[in-house]
């Protein structure tokens, strides 16, 4: 739906892909139901029609959580890099899209000589 040039598809899309109390979290925007994301993205294709979303990596699937990255993109010039934690609820429904901004960044542990977080250091 984040792509649907025609803003009177978006939601169609929504009642196909997402459950009724679908929550939507990113750095700046929250949204509780379909009506809230519904207008979010229909403001979106209506502000800046030519952005588009392309997911950028293979889903990973544990249990009935995906992650993925993803690109916004104007043309051929990536505008924003994210992460989105989604979830199926039991019908088979998006019920939350967790979103983050940008990648994440290694900490370097030097008594390790790797790229480990000191939070998994042992002893």
């Amino acid at each position: 739906m984040w792509n649907e040039p025609d803003v009177d598809l978006v939601r169609g899309h929504l009642d196909q892909a997402v459950s009724e109390t679908f929550v939507f979290s990113d750095p700046q925007q929250h949204h509780v139901g379909r009506e809230a994301l519904a207008a979010n993205v229909v403001g979106l294709r209506t502000d800046k029609p030519r952005y588009r979303f392309v997911i950028a990596t293979e889903l990973d699937r544990q249990h009935d959580v995906y992650r993925y990255e993803w690109r916004m993109m104007s043309g051929s010039r990536v505008l924003l890099r994210g992460l989105d934690i989604a979830r199926l609820g039991s019908d088979g429904l998006l019920d939350r899209v967790d979103g983050f901004f940008g990648s994440l960044t290694p900490m370097l542990d030097p008594d390790a000589g790797s790229l480990i977080p000191a939070s998994f250091r042992l002893g």
